[in-house]
Formats: structure tokens, sequence, C-alpha cells
């Protein structure tokens, strides 16, 4: 899911940080590897500055309103020696020459930061001249990172060049640019391919089982045929007191049967208002048990944003969700209740026939149903290998 640190100390000298989640404002962005004695790498920095400018002109602009989106750019420097003796010229050349000064935030890695080295912490399969060899990860200058505005890892583009004339394949017409701007209006409306990922590995499969907090899901569970596990971000009131959780707890006290367990996001902003969440539940007197999620695991776990629901039963397997989900919504609840009292004919069909389909129904077992990590390095052991 998020698979970035939120503290980044990218100013050794004075020890002053820049936390990457109080810079990004709610918004899609780009995360871009450049080296600063690089001129594709400039001219390419500047690029995404003014795209970013553009899209975001659109949203005022006649006729362009549904290809307006704002858009966070960060161009992280290499820790090397000649690409750190020509950042500030790389700096007056975005604000000068090019004047997207106000559109790019660059910034100087180094060795406590290690920006680079944490986007690359995880190895690849199946690759080498005979697809048989198992490869660290490295990362390269115009590496581009296309992040939503929750922190997730939305798609990875090596080589992103954003020239007119740089496709995103001999077979398409569609250029690198159009790819970005498509992901970033997706990821505005809250639609990402983290969607259906959710669908091809967790749907009618059972997750790991994991611990928040020294509390473990299977005793929140409490045998019960379902349990809503709910994920929010604690700091956005659309979540909490005015949102989602208010629902949730009204939902609980008109419905005792599931067992509810929110899971709040681990960033800071989210951390800081914890306390202030876990009062209003206790206020609330509810049967919604809250968490706080320990450096969004059990959301990256689940591919999660804020405002996913999923309906897990007494085994753990998940048997429904909902991505931005509004529970004061009548069918929503209807359709909750009837996965309480009746069995999911889709999973049934999944495990019956060993159904191999793909879209609303769930894609037959492999030899490790959902993502298996070895040592904390990332490696997917038996499973599609994706970047994050």
């Amino acid at each position: 899911s998020s698979g970035i640190n939120a503290e980044w100390p990218l100013r050794p000298g004075n020890m002053k940080s820049w936390e990457y989640y109080s810079h990004i404002n709610g918004e899609p962005h780009i995360i871009y590897l450049a080296e600063a004695q690089c001129g594709t790498c400039q001219s390419n920095a500047a690029i995404a500055g003014q795209l970013s400018k553009r899209w975001e002109e659109y949203k005022t602009r006649r006729g362009r309103e549904d290809e307006g989106v704002d858009m966070g750019v960060f161009v992280f420097n290499r820790n090397f020696p000649a690409s750190k003796n020509k950042f500030k010229m790389f700096k007056n050349q975005l604000a000068g020459r090019f004047s997207v000064g106000p559109w790019v935030s660059l910034h100087q890695d180094n060795d406590i930061s290690d920006v680079w080295g944490a986007l690359s912490n995880y190895m690849i399969e199946e690759t080498g001249p005979h697809m048989n060899e198992t490869r660290k990860f490295r990362s390269k200058r115009n590496d581009m990172y296309l992040v939503d505005q929750w922190g997730r890892m939305i798609r990875f583009l090596r080589d992103a060049i954003l020239i007119r004339s740089r496709k995103n394949s001999a077979d398409t017409s569609l250029l690198w640019r159009n790819v970005v701007q498509e992901m970033m209006i997706k990821a505005a409306k809250r639609k990402t391919v983290c969607d259906e990922i959710q669908h091809e590995w967790l749907y009618c499969r059972v997750p790991e089982e994991w611990e928040l907090n020294g509390i473990s899901f299977r005793n929140l569970r409490q045998g019960r045929s379902l349990t809503i596990l709910i994920f929010i971000r604690a700091d956005l009131t659309e979540f909490t007191v005015d949102g989602l959780l208010r629902d949730l707890v009204d939902l609980s006290e008109r419905w005792k049967s599931p067992s509810y367990v929110v899971v709040a996001d681990s960033i800071p902003q989210s951390k800081t208002r914890f306390a202030t969440v876990d009062l209003y539940m206790q206020t609330r007197n509810s049967d919604v048990t809250l968490l706080l999620d320990e450096d969004n695991r059990v959301a990256s776990q689940y591919f999660a944003a804020p405002g996913d629901l999923f309906a897990v039963d007494s085994l753990g397997r998940v048997i429904g969700f909902f991505n931005r989900v509004n529970l004061r919504d009548e069918v929503v609840e209807e359709k909750l209740k009837n996965l309480h009292l009746n069995w999911n004919d889709e999973c049934e069909q999944f495990i019956e026939d060993d159904y191999t389909g793909t879209g609303t129904t769930g894609t037959g077992p492999t030899l490790s149903p959902y993502p298996v990590y070895s040592d904390g390095t990332g490696t997917y052991e038996n499973t599609p290998t994706y970047p994050f």
C-alpha cells in the first residue's frame, strides 16, 4: 500500500526533516528519481511540472473539465557526488529557465533518507537470460512512481520520459504523459488498480492472520459468521465523527450480530488524532473495536484505502468488500445482512469448480493465494511479481 517512509530527513546538516505525508496535500502525485547532471532528467522534471500546471488549469477551462486534476511532483536527486554537485544548478533551472518552481518539489537524497534505496527494497523473481533467477530490484534515473492521495503506489514507470514523442509502447499511440494523466484522474476519483488487485488477490480468500496493538484479528472475529472490517483516517472527519465511523457505530447499535473492527491509518496526522477518535468511541459506548495500524502493515495487506469495507466470515475469508463505502445507503446494509445470513455463491463456485475467471469473480487458487513476504525483503513467493 504505502511503501513510503513518512519522514525523510533530507537535510542532514541541521537534521531538519521533510515529512512526506505533510506535503502531499491529499492529492495524487509523482515521485520521480533524477540525477542533476543528466540533462534529460532536468527537462523531464520540468515537463512533469508543466503538465501539473496545465492539468490544474484544465479544471477551470471550458470543455476540458474532465481532464483537470491536481497533481504533485516530488523529485529526488540521487545521492551521488556528480548529482549532488549539480543540485543547486538543477534547482535554479527548474525555477528560472523552466518556471515550474511552484509545481515541482525538488529534494536531495542522502545516506539517512535513502529514498532511492527504500523504493527499490524488493526482489524480482523469474528474471535473467533464462527467466530462472531472483535479483534485487535497483532504482535508476527516470524511474517514476505514480502514487494516490493516500500514499499507495498505483503504477511504476521504468524510464518514464514525458516528451511528446515517447509512447507507452510501439503498438499504441498512447504517450507516457497520457498514461500519467489517466492514472491521476482515476486516483482523484478514488478508483485505482488497487481495487482490481483486491478482487484478484483477496476476494473469497483467507488473508494471513494479523495482530494490532496486542489484539489478534482471529480473537476479534469471535467465531461470528460476519465481521465488518473498515479502514479510516483518524484526522479526517469524513471518516470519523462526521462520516463513516459515526455511521458504523449507528449500525452497530441497531444490528448487534456482526463483529465490528476499525483500523486507523498510521501516517503521522492520523496518529495525532487517534486518541481523540478513541475518546469519541468511548463516549458512544459502542461494540466497535478501534485499532491503530503499524506502518500501514494491515492496510497494505488488504491494499486498502480509507473508506474501504471488508466483510469477513468466521474463518477469516473475505466474502465481500466495498470501496468508498456509504453505510447510509440501504442497499449496502442489505448486502451486508445478506452476507451474514447466506453463503456467498461466488465463493462457493470458486471453491467447488476451481473457477479461474476474472472480473466480478475471484480468480482460481494458486500456490500462494495472497502475497507472502520473506524476511521483509518484499519477495513474492509463487505469485505474480509487482513492484508494490
